[in-house]
């Protein structure tokens, strides 16, 4: 048994799969282990996957019979995971601070009353560069202000209590939810504890065209309303959240047609504010 489970699914044949891996390896904390869902890697991807976990005992890998999408993919390994903790990154992001599980498991195992704790977050692109930074609110008064606003956490770089998350039931696999079912668990969590984010840039989220949220922000967007509409009597501000988020489906289509520079802008102070 591991103190931290960190939950990676992946398929096809991510660019970045290595360095994703490399990037937990490289931690200071070490008591963890890394549980892969390989929901359809090709063949050569699946031979790097193997080639790692040959060398390193903490990586275990879960095979699926066949694709069953991300939040089936999830589940599969919050189920067989091991951790106190349980830690997520994508396939193409990294963690780019040796310290993030370390000072995440510090602030949890110090404050028994939380459940989730994400990071500050660098923006780059598929080859690394970096494209923006920003920190999302910090304490929990000001996530639960914001939260049916927006999603205050990044997938890769949360860390929350294992027992919560099944208590609550996990990823939430309805159609519904597909593709913000990570908001979905914040939400679920936050009823059943306090959340925080450290404000330090401890990961480098990837942005670019193959990705999933770049692929299916207008779809996110469409259903964070009825998310916000499934939690208005958990968190305030219900009816400025739904205002806010009609607005975002109007202007997305103009922030979709601006030059780079504004959109990395528009983007920081987006997720600042």
């Amino acid at each position: 048994m591991a103190i931290v489970s960190i939950l990676l699914p992946t398929y096809k044949e991510p660019a970045y799969l290595l360095r994703s891996i490399q990037s937990v390896i490289h931690q200071s904390f070490v008591d963890w282990e890394l549980v892969v869902i390989d929901d359809g890697l090709t063949d050569a991807a699946r031979r790097t996957l193997l080639d790692c976990a040959k060398n390193d005992q903490r990586i275990r890998i879960i095979t699926n019979p066949k694709n069953l999408g991300i939040q089936k993919s999830l589940n599969e390994g919050l189920q067989k995971s091991t951790g106190k903790y349980i830690a997520r990154i994508d396939d193409d992001d990294e963690w780019i601070d040796v310290k993030k599980l370390a000072k995440q498991i510090d602030f949890l195992e110090t404050h028994e009353e939380y459940v989730l704790v994400g990071t500050g977050v660098i923006v780059g692109s598929g080859e690394g560069k970096e494209l923006t930074r920003y920190l999302l609110p910090e304490n929990d008064c000001d996530i639960r202000k914001r939260m049916l606003s927006k999603n205050c956490f990044v997938h890769s770089s949360v860390m929350y209590k294992k027992e919560e998350a099944l208590y609550v039931g996990g990823y939430n696999e309805s159609l519904d939810v597909l593709h913000i079912e990570d908001y979905d668990l914040w939400l679920k969590l936050g009823c059943r504890g306090k959340m925080h984010n450290i404000s330090d840039y401890l990961v480098l989220f990837s942005l670019h065209t193959n990705s999933i949220s770049a692929k299916n922000r207008r779809t996110q967007f469409s259903r964070s309303v009825a998310l916000i509409k499934k939690f208005k009597n958990d968190y305030p501000c219900y009816r400025l959240s739904v205002m806010q988020a009609y607005l975002r489906m109007f202007l997305y289509p103009i922030f979709e047609v601006l030059p780079m520079r504004f959109k990395n802008l528009f983007f920081k102070l987006y997720k600042q504010f």
